[in-house]
Order: C-alpha cells, then structure tokens, then sequence
C-alpha cells in the first residue's frame, strides 16, 4: 500500500492517463448535458403553448355543448337538457379559470381576461333566459337568448383568435428551437473534432513517450539473452513506471553480472571440494569394510533375547526363583530395547521398563538402591517417545549414587498437573553445578560416562541429550525437560508432557 501512494505521488504515467481520460469525459459531458438542457427548456415552453391550444380547444367544445344543451331546453323544457345545461354551465366556468396565459405576453393575457368576462355575462344571460322559459315569460327570455347568441359568437371568435396567435407564436419557437439545435449541433462537430484531433496529438506523444524507453529495455533485454551480460545501463529520464522499469532492470543487470561472478567463484571451490570429496569417499569405503567385519563378530540380539528366555524357563523347572526372576526382567528389559525409537509407547510402558531395570540393578549390587515409584492411572496412556525414562534412571543411578558409599536412592513420580503429565525422576546423589546442568540441557558438552564408556551397569548409550532433542522433536515444543540440582543434594530431572499433545499421537 506504501508503495502504491509513493508511485502515485510521483508523475506516474497511470496518474497521467486517468487525468486525459477524466478531461475528455468532463468535456464530453457538458457537450451533452448543454444541447440537452437547451433543447428541454425550448420543448417545455412549446410543450406550455400546445398545452394552452389543448385546453382552449376543450373550452370550445364544452360551450358548443352547452349552447346545444341550452337551446334544446328553451325548445322542448326536458329535465334532461336542462341538468346537461347546468353540468356543462359548471365546467365551462371551472375551465375558463384554470387557463393560465404566459406574462410574456401581455396581449393574450388580456385577450384571456376578456374571453372570461364574456363567458361570465354569457352564462348570466343563458341563466336568465332559462329562468324566463321556466316562468313563461316569453319576451324576456327571447331578449335573453338573443343577448346570448351574441354573446357566444364574440367568445367562438376571441378563441379561435387566440387560437391562431398562439399557433404563429409556436412556429417561431420551433423556428428558434431548430436554429438553437442547428448551432449546439455545429458547436459539438467543431468541439468534437478539436477533442479527435487532440486525441491523436496525445496518443502519438504518449506512444512515443512510452515506446522508447521500452524499445531501449528490449535492445538491452536481447543482448543479455545472447549472453552479453555487460550492456550500458539504460537511460531514461521520466518520472513514471518506465522510469521505475529501467531503474529496476539496471539493478537487475548488476545483480546478474554479480552472481555470474559468483558462480565462477564456487565452479573453482566446487572443483575443490569435488577432489576432497574423492579423497572422502575412498576414507569411507575402508570404513564399511571395517564396519562390515564389526557386525560379522556382533551377536544376534534375536539369539541373545531367546538365549535369556531359556535360561528363564531352566531356571524356573530347576526351582531357581530368584535366577528366573532375573532372567526374565533381563529379558523383558533387553526386548524393550530392541524396540525402534521412532515408534511412540505409552508413560505405562515407560515406568515398567523402569521397574525391570530397577529389578536388575537390586539384584546385581544387592538392594544397594532403594526405588520408589508414585503413579497415577490417569496419565499412563498418555504417548511419549519411546527409551525416555530408563535413560534418565540410568544416569540417575550411574552419575548420581554409583559411587555412594550409603544406601542409594532413586525415586519417579508420575502425577497429572495444570494440564500436564510431570514425570519426576529425582536422586540423593552428588549432585552437579548449574554449569554442569546448563551444558547438558544446551548439548554442548557430553560426557564420556553418559555414553556408557566408563560404567559397566550402562546398557543402552542414550544420554540425556539425546532424550532431550527427541522429546523437543516429538512434541514440537521447547522446555519439555529440566534438570534442578546442586551439589552434594541430589538431581531431579522433570518432565513437562503436555496432556493434549500426548493424545493425539
């Protein structure tokens, strides 16, 4: 979006095009809108004139009606004609009132007012004969209608004069209406070809403005794809997206002329490494071949797993208790450790295994150790990685209280907390220093006990490092392990597992 607001502040070509564009409509626009107002406002004051015709011919009609109505009475006295007489009577003076002249013109304004005011006498005179003819009165309603008839032929000739004045007024609007078209068409033709001639000034100055500079990228353009990486940079002096185009392309051609460079630099250190490489791979063919032998003198675990199920079940025949006992912990142990790590098991798993290798360690050092386990059933099925406890028991027993002269101690806690498994593995050992302990938890250093080099009761070789990355790795999370210790009081490693994380695995 900044971006955006940097380009249009700048004299885009976009910003240009849209203001063409906006001036061409603007103009475009009044051109319509004028003739159009022009041409409404004739039409409307012809439209009024027509109009006035209209209502001036309804008027006669409705006193021709009136008359007819008015003379059968006076001939033949029916009800009938005489409600006609007054219906139309009625309309004839609420039509004479709704005509409106113009004020522009005075003349029929006054012919209007007298038209009126002889329709006024006219129906007072047609008024009065009627009454005579209703009382008999013979002379008087004769002098009446003859008064009447008179002054119905003045009405008849005042409309149809007015008639005809309106009609010359409209033929010299429509005379003016037409010129006024004649001169708004003629004004748009001239503004209209003005308006093509400047689009065409503008769109070969913008073609060319637009055209060059990209005809300059292109030539460039060309010569790099014929592998002329060192082409001149390409001037353009606009200020617009071109100007913006080049700019880029330049910086492009530099960054290309700059990673060729580097890529000849590393063909010579890739010929280099290709030669150490070589050397790499002869070191590692004499190193299978050793490894080769290596496996061809290791025992089968198979064999050694079964060998130990036998000498269990011979043990347990010859009534050796304790022995088959041994035996058969030795096994489950040695079974469980042949499991693949990459495979999960559940913390249930994890504490037996525990208690088989705990169950060893009393045998072999004669309850030298006292194990004390706490658990909770409700976390068991919880998922973990698989050799995670024993590994931190073994170091427990190994770092902690091997060298121990008193009656060792060792103790796992297995509880549910804040949404958490914590798994505590805590001993009355030697203890470390918080250097010590940081170095583990960082894996910086390893030492050589924690690989089982230097302890004979070492069985597996996973040290806490590595229980470490696999639980970070498992759990995709940080902070899973920590280490509390100090010298001379122990060690307590503790396990955070978080309870949502172990069941969906």
């Amino acid at each position: 979006m900044r971006n955006r607001m940097l380009l249009w502040r700048r004299n885009s070509l976009k910003k240009r095009l849209i203001l063409y564009f906006m001036v061409i409509i603007v103009i475009m626009s009044a051109l319509n809108v004028y003739p159009y107002y022009t041409i409404s406002v004739l039409m409307s004051r012809m439209s009024s004139t027509f109009e006035l015709n209209v209502e001036l011919n309804q008027l006669n009609n409705t006193l021709e009606q009136l008359n007819h109505a008015y003379e059968n009475y006076l001939e033949t006295k029916h009800s009938k004609n005489l409600d006609d007489y007054y219906r139309y009577s009625h309309d004839l003076g609420v039509q004479a009132n709704a005509i409106q002249i113009d004020n522009s013109s005075m003349d029929n304004v006054l012919v209007m007012k007298d038209i009126r005011n002889m329709i006024s006498n006219y129906l007072n005179e047609t008024d009065a004969a009627v009454s005579a003819r209703r009382a008999r009165m013979v002379e008087a309603y004769i002098f009446h209608y003859e008064e009447s008839v008179k002054i119905r032929q003045y009405i008849v000739e005042y409309i149809q004069k007015l008639n005809n004045t309106m009609f010359f007024q409209n033929t010299d609007r429509y005379t003016s209406v037409r010129k006024s078209i004649q001169l708004v068409q003629t004004l748009n033709i001239g503004v209209i070809s003005s308006i093509f001639a400047l689009t065409i000034v503008l769109i070969l100055w913008f073609t060319y403005r637009i055209t060059k500079p990209i005809f300059e990228l292109s030539k460039a353009a060309d010569e790099i794809t014929h592998g002329n990486f060192n082409v001149p940079r390409v001037l353009v002096t606009s200020n617009d997206e071109i100007g913006i185009m080049a700019e880029a392309f330049n910086r492009m051609t530099a960054s290309i002329r700059e990673y060729i460079n580097e890529i000849n630099e590393k063909v010579v250190l890739e010929r280099r490494l290709q030669e150490k490489e070589m050397e790499n791979l002869i070191i590692k063919a004499n190193l299978r071949e050793a490894e080769l032998h290596a496996l061809q003198a290791q025992i089968n675990p198979h064999f050694l797993f079964n060998t130990l199920n036998a000498g269990a079940q011979l043990a347990m025949m010859e009534g050796a208790d304790r022995a088959c006992s041994f035996m058969e912990n030795a096994a489950e142990l040695f079974r469980y450790n042949m499991r693949n790590l990459d495979k999960p098991v559940t913390i249930g798993d994890e504490v037996r295994n525990v208690e088989n290798y705990m169950h060893l360690l009393n045998e072999r050092f004669a309850d030298k150790i006292e194990f004390i386990m706490e658990r909770e059933e409700s976390i068991l099925y919880l998922k973990i990685p698989c050799m995670i406890l024993q590994p931190i028991v073994e170091n427990a027993f190994i770092h902690g209280i091997s060298d121990m002269e008193d009656k060792g101690k060792i103790s796992l806690s297995a509880r549910e907390s804040d949404g958490c498994a914590v798994i505590s593995i805590k001993d009355n050992g030697k203890g470390m220093s918080a250097e010590k302990a940081s170095e583990i938890m960082s894996g910086i250093k390893v030492e050589e006990t924690e690989t089982g080099n230097q302890h004979g009761g070492h069985t597996n070789g996973i040290g806490l490092n590595n229980v470490q990355s696999r639980l970070k790795i498992f759990y995709s999370r940080e902070a899973i392990l920590k280490i509390y210790s100090e010298p001379g009081q122990g060690t307590e490693v503790v396990l955070h597992i978080p309870i949502e994380a172990g069941t969906q695995f």
